[in-house]
């Protein structure tokens, strides 16, 4: 699991607020009003906190009268256009809000929002925190009454830039043919093609199986998203992604005026607190050089051909006046925003690592049979971290089953994978990050099972998987099935 992300294990788990499907409001009772968020990202996901906040801050400026239940995945994780069936649902009334990249709405023919994706205009953190504070947000959002839908906020989130699985991605030829999985979007799509690659449009269920299988070359991918393997080009930003919080407008005319207020405030001040808080490039960067990733720097002269061949893309945006507009608005903000951090590159990060392997005789994977369960807590992840870490969804209770060279674990995201064992190390493969990793292990005579990381092994994933002993508390549980 990606370091910039670790902590988020476990938070599947997490109800902000308990209660089910649509909203519940009880009268003159003092139960409090739910409201469901659907959610098109699975939980280990960059934005999660940012959506787990607004849930806090909503049940404490309503003090408790309004609470908000989190469905990660909403629309499910076998399909390449989660968001555009996330939306969907929160249209039918299915879901009361909704929470999807702003990319999204071009599917449905809202332009408002294409501005964000104009290419190489929004490349630094500090703009698109302006920009996600601005009036130009407001108008973006405002948009939305067009499918009597409610916008409530433009939250900013990471850069996106070239990951590269079969080869790096600096330069118009490397781009020349290349398969990129993109998120279903006709801007996001039309970038790809300017520059000469294939958009590709690959479930989350199947990306890990489809870069084992090499039949795709790279992604568009925040630096808090890095894969492994991967090459990233850290100095090129297609754009910035935003997120859109929204609602369903008869949803909303449910609620009092007060807890409308406490709704709206919430939504604002999330968006100030994840602009205020979320790291830059140059921060992430930080913990992708101390995990096994690779990145690289293209050339001026490659990003400026890079710019070029992008022109097209331009002239479609601008054929609408208010993309035109919103555009302009933004270079004018851009002018006068100090540019973010530059990348401050390790030799680390700057050669790539080899994977760790399992070495002695091959023993039976059923050695390791059962259900597990280990708790992180706040207290583990500042001695593992430090203490200026902020994390985030602890204490996290995890669960796992292990069964004839099997894991699951507990969680909406129904994370799987498989397991070897030979001599002292066991192999784990996940294959929707994808990941592999090599852990030794000491087995307890109560079945507690003790992992000590083999690295080369991303931060993350030393944190979760190994930083506390497994506890087995029973046979393999089917409820994990």
């Amino acid at each position: 699991m990606n370091g910039a992300r670790v902590l988020l294990l476990g938070v599947a788990a997490l109800l902000v607020a308990c209660g089910s499907g649509a909203t519940n409001k009880a009268g003159g009772s003092r139960a409090p009003t739910v409201l469901t968020v659907a959610a098109s990202d699975s939980s280990d996901q960059p934005s999660t906190p940012a959506i787990l906040h607004f849930a806090a801050q909503v049940a404490k400026r309503s003090q408790g009268s309004l609470r908000i239940r989190i469905v990660f995945q909403a629309a499910g994780h076998l399909t390449p256009r989660v968001e555009e069936r996330t939306i969907r649902l929160v249209e039918s009334g299915r879901f009361d809000l909704g929470f999807v990249g702003a990319r999204a709405w071009d599917e449905f023919g809202v332009t408002s929002f294409r501005a964000l994706q104009a290419p190489f205009l929004i490349t630094s953190t500090r703009l698109l925190d302006r920009v996600a504070q601005s009036d130009i947000a407001e108008e973006m959002l405002a948009s939305l009454s067009s499918r009597d839908l409610v916008g409530l906020a433009l939250v900013p989130d990471y850069l996106r830039h070239p990951m590269g699985l079969t080869h790096k991605l600096t330069s118009p030829a490397d781009f020349k043919g290349a398969r990129i999985r993109i998120q279903p979007s006709r801007v996001t799509a039309a970038i790809m093609r300017a520059l000469g690659a294939v958009p590709v449009e690959i479930s989350n269920a199947r990306i890990g199986y489809a870069i084992g299988g090499r039949k795709v070359d790279g992604e568009e991918l925040s630096l808090a998203n890095a894969v492994s393997p991967a090459t990233i080009t850290g100095n090129v930003a297609f754009f910035g992604k935003a997120l859109t919080l929204f609602a369903n407008r008869s949803s909303l005319d449910r609620l009092s005026d007060d807890q409308l207020h406490s709704l709206r405030a919430a939504a604002a001040e999330t968006v100030r607190h994840v602009a205020a808080t979320y790291p830059t490039d140059a921060q992430i960067t930080k913990l992708v050089c101390a995990n096994r990733r690779l990145i690289v720097l293209a050339s001026a002269a490659d990003r400026a051909a890079l710019v070029r061949l992008a022109q097209p893309v331009y002239r479609m945006l601008e054929s609408d006046s208010q993309t035109r507009r919103f555009i302009g608005r933004i270079r004018a903000l851009k002018r006068t925003t100090p540019p973010d951090p530059p990348l401050r590159l390790t030799a680390s990060c700057r050669r790539a690592k080899p994977v760790a392997s399992a070495t002695g005789a091959p023993r039976p994977a059923s050695l390791l049979d059962g259900t597990y369960r280990w708790v992180i807590t706040v207290k583990d992840a500042h001695a593992f971290w430090g203490k200026s870490f902020v994390p985030t969804g602890l204490p996290a209770v995890n669960t796992a089953v292990l069964q004839n060279g099997t894991w699951r674990m507990a969680g909406p995201d129904h994370d799987h994978g498989t397991f070897t064992i030979r001599g002292e190390r066991v192999r784990l493969v996940w294959p929707r990050i994808p990941s592999v990793n090599v852990f030794r292990f000491r087995r307890d005579a109560d079945g507690t099972i003790h992992w000590t990381p083999v690295l080369p092994m991303d931060r993350g994933d030393q944190f979760v998987w190994g930083y506390k002993p497994w506890e087995r508390i029973g046979p393999p549980s089917r409820l994990l099935r």
